[in-house]
């Protein structure tokens, strides 16, 4: 299995993806299924986008906070 960035799951789901919601909804359900496995930094974290995440950041259950800005500009 290829490890990828978030970035990369990003920009391939944004091909294909026609809202940001979309988007944010298709990375997270990758993600913290295991259908993608992430490299780097958040290798092995899962993604909270529920009602205790910030609403302006995809919370990585390490606590790294990932700008909203980065996803909308990936759709």
């Amino acid at each position: 299995m290829q490890s990828l960035t978030l970035l990369d799951v990003i920009n391939a789901v944004g091909e294909y993806a026609t809202t940001p919601d979309e988007l944010k909804a298709a990375v997270i359900h990758l993600v913290n299924s295991g259908k993608v496995k992430l490299d780097g930094e958040l290798a092995g974290c899962k993604i909270d986008f529920g009602p205790s995440a910030d609403a302006g950041a995809v919370v990585v259950k390490s606590q790294t906070e990932l700008p909203q800005q980065a996803l909308d500009q990936a759709g």
